[in-house]
């Protein structure tokens, strides 16, 4: 009992240092328990990733040729140690052959998988949404069409599809997010494959623009357009306020003018098809050439479009489809998204969706909204004004930089920024074969 005392008068004469020793002793017991929760956790993925590679060894399956494209750059130069760490592991021990390419600069993934001479059984991509849409890219105009599987492997700072397949939790913490590469990383052992959708954004030509019109992008995601994410770009000049940095950069920037306050632009959209005549021939043009298939001397005698073939969309017709219809509208915000993000992949009518955003009331309004955006990781949920499906949705903006003395103007494709620009973009269904639980 006296020891007791003594214990509880030291801590009260001496309060401040307790309080420092409490603190520090709780970081250690929560920091101790969180590397514990981890290794565990990497321990029962790569259990489970060796039970398959022995399988695969005991019936001498040649080993699959897996080609992982890193970003070392993603997620501030953090994204190497986390694909080491988390998901390379889990890769060798299935008993894959894994071929690891650093990138070095903007556009080398899609270079890279563009001239690929022969594709592998897979490609991976070690990065954030940026790197996932040049992979897309590159696959979508190698010359002889052909294709292969894409893995996500979400170690940049912006996953937004990874998160959508792969996280398992609402919750953002260290644990969660080494979880969700994990997930990524097994999902390719397991096998299963998604048939997910792809935007095809290609510029207009335009009269005061002498530039040839660059090839088409491709994205997985969406597209983003104004202040919030003009301001969201900046956030690394903050980087002295550590996680805060997001938050700062919009308190800094939200009462200036001098973002894309007003996106003022003429809008021509086409109703989406659940499709027909028209819109099948569109995407066979829009896709890449289909790869040869080896055919058994007896399909000859079997009719194209059988049984199992689903519908033959080359005989329906549509006389709406492809009908546009045009808008002139004025918002500080606009998105278009895949159903791949806006409807977490749910089936029904392909499409695109068309987020117009209202026009900026305060600054005061935008802050708080924005604020409330970030901390419920929503970047892509802006209060609406008007809603639309689209299969195609052409982009007209009323100002563009002329000269080198008016301030840039972007877009963000899957959070990769293009000069605006008058563009069409295209739902291409079920155009990439992606891995997923």
């Amino acid at each position: 009992m006296a020891f007791v005392i003594r214990f509880a008068k030291s801590v009260r004469n001496n309060w401040k240092k307790s309080v420092f020793l409490a603190s520090a002793l709780g970081y250690g017991v929560s920091y101790s328990k969180e590397k514990y929760e981890i290794k565990q956790l990497m321990r029962y993925y790569c259990t489970e990733a060796s039970r398959y590679g022995d399988e695969t060894t005991k019936i001498d399956k040649p080993l699959q040729k897996i080609l992982v494209l890193l970003n070392p750059a993603a997620n501030r130069k953090s994204s190497e140690e986390d694909f080491h760490d988390y998901c390379e592991p889990i890769l060798h021990l299935a008993g894959f052959e894994v071929d690891v390419v650093k990138t070095d600069s903007e556009g080398h993934a899609r270079r890279y998988v563009e001239e690929l001479t022969t594709l592998p059984d897979a490609i991976l991509v070690a990065g954030g949404d940026g790197t996932v849409s040049e992979a897309v890219s590159g696959l979508k105009r190698r010359p002889d069409g052909s294709q292969c599987p894409l893995g996500l492997l979400p170690v940049g700072r912006t996953n937004l599809l990874g998160s959508v397949l792969f996280r398992s939790s609402p919750e953002t913490s260290n644990l969660e997010n080494i979880r969700m590469m994990a997930n990524a990383a097994f999902a390719v052992v397991a096998g299963k494959k998604q048939k997910m959708d792809v935007m095809r954004i290609e510029v207009l030509p335009n009269e005061a623009d002498e530039k040839v019109p660059d090839k088409p992008v491709y994205a997985v995601g969406n597209l983003q357009w104004g202040a919030f994410r003009d301001i969201l770009a900046l956030r690394d000049k903050y980087w002295y306020t550590g996680s805060l940095r997001d938050y700062t950069a919009f308190l800094f920037n939200a009462f200036d003018g001098s973002h894309t306050w007003s996106c003022k632009a003429r809008v021509i959209v086409t109703d989406p098809c659940p499709g027909c005549k028209r819109c099948f021939q569109d995407n066979q043009l829009q896709q890449s050439t289909p790869q040869q298939t080896t055919r058994r001397w007896w399909s000859a005698f079997v009719p194209k479009g059988g049984a199992g073939q689903g519908v033959d969309y080359s005989k329906v017709l549509n006389e709406n489809c492809s009908v546009p219809r045009e808008l002139e509208i004025d918002p500080s915000e606009l998105i278009l998204e895949t159903n791949n993000i806006d409807n977490r992949g749910e089936i029904g009518i392909p499409k695109l969706s068309l987020k117009i955003g209202v026009a900026a009331d305060s600054s005061i309004s935008f802050l708080t909204n924005s604020w409330s955006r970030l901390w419920n990781r929503q970047y892509s949920e802006c209060p609406i004004e008007t809603s639309l499906g689209a299969r195609t949705v052409e982009l007209i903006p009323t100002k563009l930089k002329v000269d080198e003395s008016e301030k840039d103007l972007f877009y963000s494709i899957d959070n990769e920024a293009y000069e605006v620009r008058p563009v069409r973009v295209t739902l291409i269904p079920k155009a990439v074969e992606v891995f997923t639980f």
